[in-house]
């Protein structure tokens, strides 16, 4: 790591390096929380395509909804993808669905900066996996609190997550 990183939109061309930086976040996150399929081969396919679709959206969408973080060297790093939200009823309009940053780039300021051109000071909820204090502690930093909602993910291995809204 060298330098802070820099904060872009995605191009197609970052699908690949996005489905990387996506799984080995989930694995940096949730490894010891769900089963080793969720981060093989199978998965890295499965998030490939989904970024392929990402990175091909109109202009104005990607801008409103995604940032990719480079290292020095123009390496994924990083990314946020925010939309409206899942909730329903919802409880604030938008949603931060994910971020990841890689594990030699915690605490340097990466996840804020990925997140402060999508959602700025604006009202926004998401949903954390409740034994991941570090994104816990991330997030109230960045002004969020536990609200009390609670649910737990079938397709997630029943992984407990708690709503978080600012």
């Amino acid at each position: 790591m060298s330098g802070p990183a820099r904060i872009d939109l995605p191009r197609p061309a970052d699908a690949a390096a996005l489905a990387g930086v996506h799984v080995t976040g989930w694995r940096e996150a949730y490894g010891a929380l769900l089963p080793p399929r969720f981060f093989d081969a199978e998965a890295r396919a499965h998030r490939l395509r989904t970024w392929e679709l990402i990175t091909r959206w109109h202009p104005e969408r990607l801008a409103q909804r995604v940032r990719i973080g480079r290292d020095a060297q123009g390496t994924a790093i990083g990314f946020a993808l925010v939309g409206p939200t899942g909730d329903d009823p919802p409880v604030r309009a938008l949603e931060v669905q994910a971020l990841y940053v890689l594990s030699p780039w915690y605490g340097t300021g990466t996840g804020a900066a990925l997140l402060e051109p999508l959602i700025g000071s604006s009202p926004a909820s998401l949903w954390v996996a409740e034994r991941n204090p570090r994104a816990r502690r991330f997030y109230e930093k960045m002004g969020f609190r536990a609200d009390g909602a609670r649910k737990t993910d079938p397709a997630l291995e029943d992984l407990a997550e708690i709503r978080m809204v600012r």
